[in-house]
């Protein structure tokens, strides 16, 4: 018995199998007790999550709604809440994850842009999709340094549509 509590808490997602005394097999499931991470997060419940914080204002490397968030911050605070750890900063964000098409974005992807330069080439802005239904144009959240100076929504559109990268999903 001590050894087979023992073999819980070393191995605590495993499939065990341990035999009684009398050759019975006894199946003990483990996973039971560990924390649900990030695949049972749905869409809603990002999206939901990260609206809370709209008007927050924006300042650069902050990462909390006391302090304020830039963009990298807003998306990293966003999906660490769901334990789901993303790097820090907007360029490595761009590097999580799996790539997905414009046209299939979802709710809860990640869309990725460059600075405010958008001659440059290279991912300097980062968002969480809002929507993305095919008779209007996709829309996200992000801490916005630019005229909202705050977390906000927006249409990918104009400007932003110019400095478009790419998206990832990490749900």
């Amino acid at each position: 018995m001590i050894l087979l509590v023992m073999l819980l808490t070393v191995m605590p997602t495993q499939h065990i199998q341990s035999s009684t005394d009398n050759n019975m097999q006894v199946n003990l499931l483990t996973d039971v007790f560990s924390k649900p991470k990030f695949d049972a997060v749905t869409q809603q419940e990002v999206i939901s999550f990260a609206k809370r914080f709209i008007g927050v204002p924006y300042r650069y490397g902050a990462t909390s709604p006391s302090q304020g968030f830039d963009c990298s911050g807003y998306v990293y605070y966003v999906f660490k809440n769901f334990d789901i750890d993303l790097p820090r900063s907007s360029s490595a964000i761009g590097q999580a994850g799996k790539e997905v098409d414009l046209d299939h974005a979802k709710a809860g992807d990640i869309i990725l842009f460059t600075g405010t330069n958008p001659a440059k080439r290279s991912i300097g802005h980062v968002g969480i999709v809002l929507s993305n239904d095919p008779s209007k144009e996709l829309h996200f959240i992000h801490a916005s340094s630019g005229k909202a100076q705050a977390v906000t929504q927006t249409l990918l559109a104009g400007t932003y549509k110019r400095r478009f990268m790419k998206v990832i999903r990490v749900l």
